[in-house]
């Protein structure tokens, strides 16, 4: 996420690692355990393809940081999904 611009600015509190512009546009937890990086954007869910065991609506239920839709990436294709979606989310901040 650092490289999708000179402007990204990277925040650690204590349970998620948080990636902003003039506002948080993604926010991270890494799950070593179980072997997931959930990431939380801020981009309106009701504008992507929900898909079971990668993206799914946040919007009514909490969690740390920012962001409306959820993804969990386990592999190397599901980071390469995401990266449209990360764009979106840097480029709507």
């Amino acid at each position: 996420m650092v490289g999708l611009g000179e402007d990204v600015q990277v925040k650690e509190p204590k349970n998620y690692i948080a990636f902003k512009r003039l506002e948080k546009f993604t926010c991270a937890e890494i799950c070593p355990q179980v072997r997931v990086v959930t990431l939380y954007l801020r981009i309106d869910p009701t504008t992507v393809e929900l898909e079971d065991g990668f993206s799914r609506d946040v919007t009514k239920i909490g969690h740390f940081g920012t962001g409306n839709l959820e993804l969990s990436l386990k592999t190397m294709e599901d980071f390469a999904k995401a990266q449209p979606l990360l764009q979106r989310a840097y480029e709507g901040s």
